[in-house]
C-alpha cells in the first residue's frame, strides 16, 4: 500500500491506493481424491434410492393407476374426446427397460 500525501491549506489528505494482496495459502494442503467415502456413500444411496424405486415403489404406482383408470368425462376418455393435451408425450416414455422405468419415473422418484 502506497501512501500519499498533499497539503491543502492548513489540512493534510492522504489518499491510499491498495495494492491487490498476494493469495498465501493457509492451513493443510487439501489433496483431491477422485473416490473417497463421501462419493462412496451418494453413490450407494443413489443406487439404493432408485433400485427401490424401480423395484417396490413402480410397482406399486402403476397397480395404483390401472386400478383408478383413466380419467373420462361424459362417460369417454379425454383423448377420445377431442382433448389433443391428453395424449402421453411417447418420446418421454421411450425405455429399454422390461419394466419401463423411464427418465419420468426417475426425475420424478
Amino acid at each position: 500500500m502506497s501512501v500519499s500525501s498533499i497539503n491543502l491549506s492548513s489540512r493534510t489528505v492522504r489518499s491510499a491506493r491498495f495494492a491487490p494482496k498476494k493469495m498465501v495459502a493457509r492451513g493443510p494442503k487439501m489433496v483431491t481424491k477422485a473416490v473417497s467415502d463421501v462419493t462412496t456413500t451418494i453413490c450407494v444411496c443413489n443406487a439404493a434410492m432408485l433400485a427401490i424405486g424401480r423395484f417396490v415403489a413402480m410397482p406399486y404406482q402403476r397397480a395404483q393407476v390401472a386400478k383408478a383408470g383413466l380419467p373420462v368425462q361424459n362417460g369417454v376418455a379425454h383423448e377420445e374426446a377431442g382433448d389433443s393435451y391428453a395424449k402421453e408425450a411417447s418420446f418421454l416414455q421411450s425405455t429399454n427397460d422390461p419394466a419401463g422405468f423411464n427418465l419420468i419415473d426417475v426425475m420424478a422418484w
